[in-house]
């Protein structure tokens, strides 16, 4: 039996969930069994327009099965010109308008199940996106929890504010969503804003991309450049560009990347008012109930850097 660790990676892309897949991808311990797509940064045309031609410029042929393209109750009111990510979620980059890669037929949480049903090992979520698709699965197929090893999200925030006090994006948006993988009982590790804000790239890195000589290398060099110029005319200048998304994928290639963690009890508010979709984490222990995350705090960014390159420079 393979010693690489099955995984899904349901995402949004995106330009930091396209160094999510370049990681995921690139990556000797990580088998990828499929790429399930959400709405989210995009509506749902644009995301999976985005995973193909990130998948087909890098020479890679996965399973792309389209999913949900609203949350559970609450609406999808996203425009094209919301967000940090452009008009076509990967602003800055020109992928070739012919591309051969194509949908699955079938749908995100089909895959998911077929996936996590067959696979003769525990298959790892990771999450990068809204948690649409993964709470739909585990709402819809509970007796295929047993065989979920873990579930890497990158979603909440325990301490960090940016916009609104306690909100990250992909819990937020859907926070019903969350709410099912929080209280699922699979074992989950938390990436949020606490951490994924702690590493940015900035342009020696991308530079060091370049290097590589790959055309994976030259398509991340140009996106996260302009990524840095979008993202700091939204937000604030951070002198670099964070990458939120990949993090919860190298904490699954390598958990001691973590330096940093704390379990702890993690619950969103789905209750309408001004903290509706917060995360609230329970990080002093006075809940009194039992810890069902485990919150990332700190990572070897130095490490983490070094694994993106080199995944860039195994793919074509």
């Amino acid at each position: 039996m393979s010693d690489r660790i099955p995984v899904i990676l349901d995402c949004d892309p995106g330009h930091d969930d396209m160094v999510a897949l370049v990681l995921a991808l690139g990556s000797d311990r990580l088998d990828v069994k499929a790429i399930t797509n959400v709405a989210g940064n995009k509506a749902m045309e644009k995301v999976n327009r985005n995973t193909l031609n990130i998948l087909n410029w890098c020479g890679v042929e996965k399973e792309v099965a389209a999913g949900a393209v609203r949350p559970l109750v609450r609406p999808y009111n996203r425009t094209d010109t919301d967000g940090c990510h452009g008009l076509t979620g990967l602003d800055g980059f020109d992928f070739p308008a012919d591309n051969p890669l194509k949908l699955s037929k079938r749908r995100a949480i089909e895959v998911m199940a077929d996936v996590v049903r067959h696979s003769p090992k525990p298959v790892t979520l990771i999450t990068t996106g809204p948690t649409t698709n993964v709470g739909l699965f585990l709402r819809a197929f509970p007796d295929l929890i047993p065989n979920i090893a873990r579930i890497s999200m990158m979603a909440g925030t325990c301490h960090f504010i940016l916009t609104e006090p306690f909100m990250e994006f992909n819990a937020y948006l859907d926070a019903e969503a969350t709410r099912i993988i929080f209280e699922s009982g699979v074992p989950i590790t938390m990436f949020g804003y606490d951490v994924t804000y702690s590493v940015l790239f900035r342009q020696d890195f991308t530079q060091r991309l370049l290097a590589t000589g790959t055309r994976t290398g030259l398509m991340m060099q140009k996106l996260l450049d302009e990524f840095t110029v979008l993202h700091n005319k939204r937000w604030i200048d951070l002198g670099g560009c964070p990458v939120h998304d990949a993090c919860a994928v190298a904490g699954v290639i390598d958990p001691t990347i973590v330096t940093r963690s704390e379990k702890m009890y993690v619950r969103i508010q789905t209750e309408p008012g001004p903290l509706s979709g917060a995360t609230i984490c329970d990080y002093q222990h006075r809940s009194g109930m039992e810890p069902n995350a485990e919150v990332v705090f700190a990572m070897d960014n130095q490490r983490f850097f070094d694994m993106v390159v080199e995944s860039a420079a195994k793919l074509k």
